[in-house]
């Protein structure tokens, strides 16, 4: 899109966004903010859940950022983690499920301004 394209867009009500697939990914927020991630199918275990405790402790900036409809029963878990870190958290209920990743992140800790952590993924 070009810039006339753009200020059209914009004095018409328009509001493009940047990235928005990346923000779909990473629940709302860009990549380069992201310091540590959930996939769906790693809620469950116990060593993850530790994993995340202690990330959350060694990093006391950022929000918790919890995708609802991916957590299901688990987001209470990671609500309790974000409450005795002291960080601030998010539910997320009305998130666009047009990703089509077959592991999509359920839960995250994302910083204000772009921190850039090459690896995000716990294991």
């Amino acid at each position: 899109m070009d810039i006339n394209e753009r200020i059209q867009q914009d004095q018409h009500g328009g509001h493009s966004q940047i990235n928005p697939d990346e923000q779909r990914r990473y629940l709302g927020t860009f990549r380069e903010r992201v310091i540590v991630a959930i996939k769906t199918s790693q809620l469950n275990s116990t060593q993850i859940q530790t994993q995340f405790e202690t990330a959350l402790k060694s990093h006391s900036i950022g929000k918790v950022l919890i995708n609802q409809q991916l957590a299901q029963d688990n987001f209470t878990t990671y609500v309790a983690i974000a409450t005795r870190t002291k960080h601030p958290f998010t539910l997320l209920s009305h998130t666009d499920e047009s990703s089509n990743e077959e592991d999509p992140i359920a839960v995250l800790l994302a910083a204000d301004t772009a921190i850039n952590i090459d690896h995000i993924y716990l294991s």
